[in-house]
C-alpha cells in the first residue's frame, strides 16, 4: 500500500476539524452542563450541610431546653414539697393548738362542774348537818336549858372587854333601852337581873325591851347598844355552821 501524504494530511486536518466541531457543539455544552450540575450538586451539599448544622444546633437546643426543664421540674418539686411541708407543719401546729385549746377547755368545764358539784355536797352537808342539829336540839330544848342559856349571856355581859365598857356606857347614855330576843318568854326576876348587871357593869339604869322569837330554840340575844350578846342556840348553830364550812372548805 502506497503512503499518500496529501490523504495523512488531510484525514489529521479532518481530524482536527472533528475535534473543533465537537467541542463546539457538543464539549462546551457539556463541560457547561457539567459545571451548572456540580454546582447544583454544590449547592445542594452546602444546604445540606446548613440544615445538618442546624438540626444540630436545634438538636443542641432542643437538649439544653430539656436540661432546664428538667432542672426547673426539680426545683419546683422542691420548692412545692417545701411549701406542702412547711403548709403541713402549720396546720400541725394549729390543729395542735386548737386541741390543747379544746383540751383545757374541757378540762376547765370537768374543773368548774366538780367544784359546783363539791359546793352542791358541801351545802347539802351543811344543810342536812343544820337540820339534824336544830331538830335534836328542839327536842332537846326546854325552859331548863333556856335558864342556863339566860345566865350564860348574863356571864358574856360580865366578861365584855373592859375598853369596850366606856364606849358602850356613852352610847346607852345616849339611848338607854337595851333590846332582848328570847326563845321564851323571861321573868320580872331575869329582867331585873339583867338591868342590875347592866347597871353595875355601865352604871347606867336602862328600860329592856324584850322579842319573843321562837326560832331561837332557846336563849337569848341580848342587844346592848352596839354589843350584842347571843346565847341562843340559833346562835350557837350560826356558828357551828361557820365552822363546819371551814372544816369542809380545808
Amino acid at each position: 500500500m502506497k503512503f499518500d501524504v496529501l490523504t495523512y494530511i488531510f484525514e489529521i486536518v479532518n481530524f482536527f476539524v472533528l475535534l473543533w466541531i465537537l467541542k463546539k457543539l457538543l464539549y462546551n455544552p457539556v463541560i457547561s452542563v457539567l459545571k451548572k450540575r456540580k454546582n447544583y450538586i454544590d449547592q445542594k451539599i452546602r444546604e445540606a450541610e446548613e440544615a445538618q448544622s442546624k438540626v444540630e444546633k436545634l438538636k443542641q437546643e432542643y437538649q439544653q431546653l430539656l436540661k432546664e426543664i428538667e432542672e426547673t421540674r426539680k426545683s419546683k418539686i422542691a420548692q412545692i414539697t417545701k411549701e406542702v411541708q412547711q403548709e403541713k407543719e402549720r396546720l400541725y401546729e394549729e390543729m395542735k393548738k386548737e386541741l390543747d385549746a379544746q383540751r383545757q377547755k374541757f378540762l376547765d368545764s370537768l374543773e368548774a362542774e366538780k367544784r359546783e358539784v363539791l359546793n352542791q355536797l358541801k351545802e347539802e352537808t351543811v344543810r342536812y348537818s343544820l337540820a339534824f342539829v336544830s331538830k335534836l336540839l328542839s327536842q332537846l330544848s326546854d325552859k331548863n336549858l333556856h335558864t342556863r342559856l339566860f345566865k350564860l349571856a348574863m356571864e358574856g355581859i360580865r366578861s365584855i372587854n373592859p375598853e369596850e365598857i366606856d364606849n358602850i356606857s356613852d352610847e346607852l347614855k345616849e339611848r338607854n333601852v337595851i333590846t332582848v330576843e328570847t326563845a321564851y318568854p323571861l321573868t320580872e326576876k331575869d329582867l331585873q337581873k339583867l338591868k342590875d348587871v347592866v347597871k353595875n357593869i355601865f352604871g347606867v339604869d336602862v328600860v329592856v325591851k324584850t322579842e319573843e322569837r321562837k326560832e331561837l330554840i332557846a336563849g337569848v340575844k341580848i342587844h346592848i347598844a352596839s354589843k350584842m350578846i347571843d346565847s341562843s342556840l340559833e346562835g350557837q348553830i350560826s356558828v357551828y355552821e361557820n365552822l363546819l364550812r371551814r372544816k369542809i372548805e380545808t
